[in-house]
């Protein structure tokens, strides 16, 4: 995956643009040449700018991945629209078409359509019995013999949440702690940072606030060591909850600020449900 300044970069030198150009009414040249270098992450009024300047489309910022469910592209990209946008009700309802089931070809499109309709049965209807049967479908494809996959740890993140849901505090807690065994030594994907957010929003079900802000914190800097933005909007979200609630109402409003520009720049959809 491309990082924002390497991005901006190559778009400023197909326009055949230098960095004063770009700069120009904008910031300074050295402020261009450190965002281009990844030393310097622009506000939102300044990366809005250089933007327009370049012509992106702040859209394409944002690159998040998404697993298949069939060799067919335009299901998979039906698939990531639904799940980006939180519509899991709408989700759930193409999953389950028979048009969609005939299209699962092999054991990793099946753990995908599992995992997907088990986070449909629990974000959507807050079915926890009919999530946790989805979500032991999906983990009956991981295979033991091989390294852990990001969607085997997503499923099992997963599960981890749905047994936080039911306030079974050992079972969640081995869940998580299988998630993340040896993620230190897996190549980076996009979506490792969602499991981040997901262990730090099952210890908010367990009641376990401090736990909660340890886990977002080690997300923002798991996102930013792998140049990413992916998730950020959302930690910050939960973190300003999590002051909020803790009555430190200045903490939370800068926490706010912060993933407000995440929503402005990449059209990132904040997840309320807490």
């Amino acid at each position: 995956m491309n990082n924002l300044g390497t991005v901006l970069k190559e778009k400023r030198l197909s326009l055949k643009m230098s960095q004063k150009e770009v700069a120009d009414g904008i910031c300074t040249q050295p402020m261009i040449s450190s965002i281009e270098k990844n030393k310097y992450i622009p506000n939102s009024q300044i990366l809005i700018s250089i933007c327009k300047k370049l012509k992106i489309n702040l859209n394409i910022l944002n690159l998040d991945d998404n697993y298949q469910i069939s060799s067919v592209e335009k299901f998979n990209k039906k698939v990531g629209l639904y799940c980006n946008n939180h519509e899991y009700q709408k989700l759930k309802k193409f999953l389950l078409q028979e048009s969609t089931v005939s299209m699962i070809e092999n054991d990793q499109q099946t753990q995908a359509y599992y995992y997907y309709l088990g986070v449909c049965h629990l974000q959507a209807d807050k079915d926890l019995k009919a999530a946790k049967m989805d979500l032991q479908m999906a983990m009956s494809k991981i295979d033991n013999q091989r390294e852990l996959t990001t969607l085997d740890r997503l499923t099992l993140i997963s599960m981890s949440l749905i047994f936080a849901n039911k306030n079974i505090e050992y079972e969640s807690k081995k869940y998580l702690k299988l998630a993340f065994t040896d993620l230190d030594k897996s190549q980076f994907e996009t979506n490792q940072i969602a499991l981040f957010y997901l262990a730090a929003y099952t210890n908010i079900l367990l009641g376990e606030n401090i736990d909660a802000t340890n886990w977002i914190v080690q997300g923002i800097e798991f996102a930013s060591a792998h140049d990413s933005h992916y998730m950020l909007g959302n930690m910050y979200y939960l973190l300003a909850r999590l002051a909020s609630n803790a009555h430190k109402n200045g903490i939370a409003n800068i926490y706010q600020s912060r993933a407000n520009i995440f929503v402005e720049l990449f059209n990132e959809k904040i997840f309320k449900s807490y």
